[in-house]
């Protein structure tokens, strides 16, 4: 951890990242379906889960840099995350240039009731093709000042309300989430992180020397499910939080339901299953189907 200032953190807010385009490639797009564990898509789409890199890395920037910005080493358990706003306007596809621009939109510091200091950033990237917006991301992580906290301690994901009705859909099921597909996607993200790929240095963090899923990847389960139910182009709006982390070897199962259709929009609560424990809760907005 390194340290950084109230005044430093506030001065985060406005930062802009550099700009420029990102073009998803066939191989790049063929990889991140593999990586969840699906077939290709058709007709050149790419699978939703690309609002994770293309934003950070055709702003310019890095999650190296974002981390550097914030002031972590990121040493494992330096970062964690707190949930994706996605949207969008339309499916996402391979080999259209994008131009792409964001920066940083929020930062506050938090004590938790254990006493352990946190940074909560969000930044926001637009991707946008002729002049139209194609997608936005709104991304919020958790640096990891210090103070005390058990091992890898993340709190729990907003609990979804099981009392209210609604037509659930297919289940989309992981059985065993695979460490080899995460250094894959490791390599797609450029991410640094060691905890999605280095066994030894996660030891030190209770977990036995297991690697850590990433969120893009625990989100993409669900992301599989509603493309399953309602088709490839149908996703609109992808809006979750994170909980516990999910490590190799688990099975996971993704589960929702259908809360409201409006304009032919479903609204449908969504969450990630483990064992019983919701890992990712949240809501997405799907074109529903037929």
């Amino acid at each position: 951890m390194t340290d950084m200032t109230p005044e430093q953190l506030e001065a985060l807010v406005g930062h802009r990242f550099p700009g420029g385009t990102y073009r998803v490639a066939h191989w790049e797009s063929w990889l991140l379906n593999d990586c969840t564990g699906r077939e290709p898509l058709p007709e050149g789409i790419v699978h939703p889960i690309v609002l994770f890199h293309a934003p950070i890395l055709g702003a310019g920037t890095s999650i190296g840099e974002i981390f550097r910005l914030g002031g972590v080493s990121g040493d494992g358990g330096s970062v964690g995350l707190i949930g994706y706003d996605w949207e969008y306007a339309d499916a996402i596809r391979e080999d259209v240039e994008y131009r792409v621009e964001g920066g940083i939109v929020s930062a506050e510091r938090r004590t938790t009731s254990s006493g352990a200091i946190d940074d909560l950033v969000a930044f926001s990237i637009e991707l946008r093709h002729d002049g139209e917006l194609a997608a936005r991301v709104t991304n919020r992580w958790r640096f990891r000042r210090g103070g005390p906290r058990p091992a890898m301690a993340t709190p729990s994901p907003p609990p979804l309300d099981d009392a209210v009705d609604g037509v659930e859909l297919p289940r989309w099921e992981m059985p065993s989430v695979d460490a080899a597909r995460m250094k894959t996607m490791a390599a797609i993200l450029r991410d640094p992180y060691p905890v999605h790929w280095d066994r030894a240095s996660n030891e030190r963090l209770g977990l036995g020397g297991r690697v850590i899923n990433q969120g893009p990847l625990n989100l993409g389960y669900v992301a599989n499910m509603l493309m399953a139910w309602a088709g490839p182009t149908s996703v609109r709006r992808l809006t979750v939080s994170f909980g516990r982390p999910v490590l190799d070897g688990e099975r996971v199962v993704a589960r929702g339901r259908v809360r409201e259709v409006v304009d032919g929009i479903a609204r449908c609560d969504v969450w990630l299953d483990r064992d019983g424990e919701q890992v990712v809760t949240g809501t997405a907005e799907v074109v529903a189907p037929g």
